[in-house]
């Protein structure tokens, strides 16, 4: 089996024991998820089987979209409703168009906190195992790259946004530091990955669906392919020129049923059967139109 399994992650199931789980229905043991959820969250976790698991990298770095709601008026060491509470403040009681100005204020790429209970590692060592020591209070600061919020719903204390935001953003930090500069404190009381990529909440699977999909031997109709996955074209390759490429050489354009032509970054290499070989990088004016990045068959 190849290809991705649209997961919808139940609230308190760690990504991992998706994976496992995805292991176990699959029989495959190359499997890896499209970006950790926290317990506390849910939704859609994207899990590569097999060859698909070659662009895990490639399918990370996309665009994700997520409804998260909050409560003011505390904070916490985990920036959520499950870590110690730290600090208080129920005096001030932002109005709606405070908390939305101040919540869009965060749009574009900006420099937030890193949550101490988050899987950054600091000098080789996880960072939530450095928290839980009591050796981190935060992860340090990055740059993080948001499309677009917009408050949903919100009545003090609590309130619900929608966010798109590209890999790496934590909307935990977004909260917390949207709290501090409220005046107030803010934790993340629940949150919802609505889409990953190629992935949307509507047409995921829950694991006890995928169960039951397997029972009646229907499990395959849940992949998706790579190749709608990831939306590259597909390059086939000459008969002669198959076992060529399966070795890992880089073809000449005379080895080519179907050229690339140019539309994309990446490609897949394909046989005429529809089997797919590897995948590449084109390379505009070369003889070798296509340099591959990983081998798939």
């Amino acid at each position: 089996m190849n290809g991705v399994l649209n997961i919808y992650k139940e609230k308190d199931l760690t990504s991992f024991a998706v994976v496992k789980a995805v292991r176990r229905l699959t029989g495959v043991k190359k499997c890896g998820h499209l970006g950790t959820l926290d317990p506390l969250a849910e939704g859609v976790l994207p899990v590569c089987v097999g060859y698909a698991t070659k662009l895990v990298d490639y399918m990370m770095a996309t665009d994700k979209e997520y409804v998260a709601q909050f409560e003011l008026g505390y904070s916490t060491d985990s920036y959520d409703v499950t870590g110690n509470v730290l600090e208080k403040n129920d005096d001030i009681k932002p109005s709606k168009e405070e908390v939305a100005t101040v919540l869009s204020s965060y749009i574009g790429e900006p420099d937030l906190i890193i949550p101490a209970f988050s899987a950054v590692k600091i000098n080789g060592k996880r960072a939530y195992d450095l928290a839980r020591k009591g050796e981190i209070t935060d992860a340090g600061r990055r740059s993080m790259k948001i499309n677009d919020i917009s408050l949903m719903d919100y009545e003090y204390p609590e309130g619900m946004f929608r966010m798109s935001c590209y890999k790496g953003t934590y909307v935990r930090s977004v909260i917390h530091e949207a709290g501090i500069k409220l005046g107030t404190y803010g934790v993340m009381k629940g949150l919802i990955r609505t889409v990953s990529g190629a992935f949307d909440h509507k047409k995921s699977y829950k694991i006890a669906e995928l169960e039951q999909m397997k029972e009646d031997g229907e499990l395959e109709k849940a992949f998706t392919s790579v190749v709608d996955a990831t939306g590259w074209p597909i390059a086939i390759i000459h008969p002669d020129a198959v076992n060529l490429v399966k070795n890992g050489c880089s073809v000449k354009s005379h080895n080519y049923i179907k050229l690339p032509d140019g539309s994309s970054d990446m490609y897949f290499m394909a046989a005429p059967d529809g089997e797919l070989l590897a995948f590449a990088e084109y390379k505009q004016g070369d003889t070798s139109p296509l340099k591959i990045v990983k081998l798939l068959a």
